[in-house]
Parts: C-alpha cells; sequence; structure tokens
C-alpha cells in the first residue's frame, strides 16, 4: 500500500455496539471496564480490525490511568490492566498468523477534552512516567492521543524519549472550531510546545473528519516528519470562535453529522492529498470503516 500506513478504529464505541457496558466517560473507568468483564470481546474486536486490514492494532489501556482508576478504587490495578490490554492485543495478533504493529497509549490522564483539568506539570510527569516504563518493550508504537492542551501533549511526548517504541503524538480538536485545541490553543502553538522533543509522527485525532483534513494543511508546513489522523465518523459544522471553550464535546455534538464509511474515506482521501500517511479510526468508526479504506485507498 506504498508509504501509507493504516490502523485500527474506534474500541469504546465498538464494544458498546456489541453490547457491552462501556459507563461514561466523564464518571467512570468508562472502557477499562471491559478489561475485568468482557475481555474475549476486546480481543475479537482486535481480530476484526486485523482481517480489516489494519497494520497495527492500539490496546485497550486508553482509561487505564491513576486518576481514571481512581473513580472505582482500583488505581492499584495500573500496572495489571495495562498488561492485559497488551496481552489481550498480541493474543489476537498470534492468531491472526499476521505480522502487525502493537501501540499504546498515553491517553489525558483525566476525562478527555476538558483542557481545564490537566494536572501540575510534575503530577503528570510522574503518572505518564509511570505508564511509559510499564509499557517499555511492550508495544512498538507509543501514541500520545487526544492531547487537549500543549503542555499535556508535551508531558506525555517528553516521558517517552528514551524509548526505544516509535514515539507518535496526536492532538484533539474536539468541538466545532477550526485548528483549535479545547484549550483554545491552535495546533501551530501546540506543535511549537514540542520542537525540542524527538517524535516519529504528528497526528490529529478524536474530533471530526474534516476538522482533521483542515488541520493537517498546517502541519503539512510544520513538520517534515510524518503526519495523519484518526478521527471520529462525523462531520463537524465549524464556526468562527476564539475564545478557550471547556465545553469542546458539547460543541462537537451540537455541531456533529453522522457519515457512513464512504464518506469517512472520501475525507480521509483528502487527508492523503494533504500529506497524511497514517490513516485510522476513532471513536464510532468500526472494522467495517477500515475495510472500506483499505480496498478504496490501496493504489494512492
Amino acid at each position: 500500500m506504498n508509504n501509507l500506513i493504516i490502523g485500527d478504529g474506534g474500541m469504546g464505541s465498538e464494544l458498546r455496539f456489541r453490547g457491552v457496558e462501556v459507563p461514561s466517560h466523564v464518571e467512570s473507568i468508562w472502557s477499562a471496564l471491559a478489561l475485568i468483564d468482557n475481555p474475549e470481546v476486546i480481543k475479537q474486536i482486535h481480530l476484526d480490525y486485523i482481517e480489516a486490514g489494519a497494520e497495527y492494532i492500539t490496546v485497550n489501556n486508553y482509561a487505564v490511568t491513576q486518576p481514571i482508576l481512581e473513580r472505582a478504587g482500583m488505581s492499584d490495578q495500573l500496572e495489571d490492566l495495562t498488561l492485559l490490554s497488551i496481552s489481550l492485543a498480541k493474543e489476537a495478533i498470534k492468531e491472526s498468523g499476521k505480522n502487525i504493529m502493537v501501540a499504546a497509549s498515553l491517553p489525558p490522564l483525566e476525562t478527555s477534552y476538558r483542557a481545564d483539568l490537566i494536572q501540575d506539570t510534575s503530577k503528570m510527569s510522574d503518572q505518564y512516567g509511570e505508564l511509559a516504563e510499564i509499557l517499555e518493550g511492550q508495544v512498538d508504537i507509543m501514541l500520545c492521543e487526544t492531547m487537549a492542551n500543549s503542555e499535556e501533549g508535551r508531558v506525555a511526548l517528553s516521558s517517552i524519549q528514551n524509548s526505544k517504541a516509535k514515539k507518535w503524538l496526536s492532538w484533539t480538536l474536539h468541538g466545532n472550531r477550526l485548528n483549535k485545541l479545547p484549550s483554545g490553543e491552535t495546533i501551530i502553538e501546540a506543535f511549537e510546545a514540542v520542537p525540542d522533543l524527538d517524535c516519529d509522527a504528528y497526528l490529529i485525532n478524536c474530533c471530526g473528519a474534516n476538522l482533521v483534513t483542515e488541520s493537517l494543511k498546517e502541519l503539512n508546513k510544520l513538520t517534515d516528519k510524518p503526519i495523519g489522523g484518526f478521527a471520529n465518523s462525523e462531520m463537524i459544522e465549524a464556526i468562527q470562535n476564539d475564545s478557550s471553550n471547556i465545553s469542546a464535546e458539547n460543541d462537537h455534538w451540537s455541531s456533529a453529522s453522522v457519515i457512513d464509511e464512504k464518506t469517512y474515506t472520501d475525507e480521509v482521501s483528502k487527508w492523503i492529498d494533504e500529506g497524511a500517511t497514517i490513516l485510522a479510526g476513532c471513536c464510532r468508526t468500526r472494522p467495517s470503516h477500515i475495510k472500506e479504506m483499505t480496498e478504496r485507498l490501496s493504489n494512492k
């Protein structure tokens, strides 16, 4: 497939599609609950993404952070649940018989899209450092994803500077403002917060597919490193608004329209035109989205 790398799609939303209980990401341990109650479904989802054509799969550790686990009195299970998420992905790869890369998440430590809830730099550094230590030597890609604030992204990326894994940094634009993080910072400002740090790829994720397109135009001007995206299965009616807003999730839903696999892939084709080589899906994308992408983009 030329120089393109196609990854997997959503996990938490896919668990819901399959009837698995996935409680609120705001108040609970969200998709991490399935590691305890439905591990076989997680493995099957990995297998289905591999069958659809994914060249890397992301382990289900997005909600496995100290602050999130503390909500359920489970902070002592950080390492065990992280290692379980990795083992399920590796079991799926072994069963598939294919050579698939494994990615793991360094996610927002607290509630996603809430730039106002990030911890101070010292606490973030300690907690990302703990995650990085658990992941080291276990995965091919360490993915700092859904970063809602430039400092959050910088600290997460800083924690993996000595890693032998590939280092990817991905910001979210969740909301309805072009090229704006939930913090109100521009994608340019977020990128300019990490010029001294080693990074193998820069991405945009967990927002409307059309928002990714617009921000890739900016990223392509800023770096010669690989760029890409993994969006939600929605288009956003964007507005021009320069003010900071902590209601990024509400703004997303008030402006979102659901799209199908074909329309998603149509938009991903535009990402490629803007220089993207890493392509995947985020919330509410399914194995069928990845299958459509692999079948249609193989000649790009």
